[in-house]
């Protein structure tokens, strides 16, 4: 995937630290990290899953986990199998990004768009973020100098040998129609070019999505990013404020074991 956040850490013995203790690993004085957000479910008193994210108030380093209680199968009375996965890396907003004028208007558009309402005036500003935003996820872009070449305002290049994908922004408030995806696609079959992405401030109608779904068996690859989604990545790469748990989760998701076994309840 594109539109994916790829500079958490494997490192289990490290997470499996910030886990037992709550301590950010890499600042020298080890602070305590804070809670930004969490959020709990329960199935009775038989499952439970909490989520919390940390974040340390000074670098920025954050960690999510995902910690599931369950004491419908197998436990002795008045205990639970518990079993936690976490995530976690540095938060790079705490370093240069996009002038905070320009991602404020850029907020508060596509808030708007969201809505189906406001102004684009923030349309080169989507691009610029947009490309910034999947820098910051790992991957290598090119400009295209906004000619919009066959709808193609941004080019990644992809890891390894498969070549590159094509990006096309659409900063409005009507929802992004079937032709738009038809035009990327058609640039992508022309160009010998199997991945694309498509980002929004709005949403897509039903027929992208149905259509993609169709592309998607033919082998061409189109990931669909709405307002929300956008925002969410935008939180997470290029902000001085802690991100919440739902914009952690919305590009980045914990999947590193850091404990499990039987526990009293």
């Amino acid at each position: 995937m594109l539109w994916q956040y790829r500079a958490e850490t494997q490192d289990r013995p490290l997470l499996e630290a910030v886990f037992a203790s709550r301590r950010c690993p890499c600042c020298g004085t080890n602070p305590v990290m804070r809670s930004a957000d969490t959020e709990a479910n329960s199935e009775g008193q038989r499952y439970s899953v909490y989520l919390e994210v940390l974040v340390c108030g000074l670098c920025g380093w954050w960690f999510v986990s995902r910690d599931s209680w369950d004491s419908s199968c197998g436990s002795v009375p008045d205990r639970a199998h518990r079993s936690v996965v976490a995530s976690g890396a540095a938060l790079a907003t705490f370093s240069e990004g996009p002038d905070a004028d320009e991602i404020r208007l850029l907020e508060t558009e596509t808030g708007q768009h969201l809505a189906r309402h406001g102004k684009s005036e923030a349309w080169p500003i989507l691009e610029d973020v947009s490309a910034a935003i999947l820098m910051q996820f790992g991957h290598q872009v090119l400009g295209t100098g906004r000619s919009k070449d066959g709808g193609v305002d941004i080019i990644v290049d992809l890891a390894g040998h498969a070549g590159q994908a094509y990006v096309q922004v659409k900063h409005q408030k009507n929802k992004v129609q079937v032709g738009v995806l038809r035009e990327l696609v058609g640039t992508m079959t022309r160009d010998g070019r199997t991945h694309g992405l498509i980002v929004t401030s709005s949403k897509f109608t039903r027929g992208v999505y149905s259509e993609n779904n169709l592309f998607a068996q033919r082998g061409l690859v189109v990931e669909l990013v709405d307002g929300q989604k956008f925002l969410s990545a935008l939180h997470l790469t290029h902000r001085t404020a802690p991100p919440t748990l739902a914009e952690v989760t919305a590009v980045a998701r914990p999947s590193i074991d850091v404990f499990s076994g039987e526990v009293n309840l």
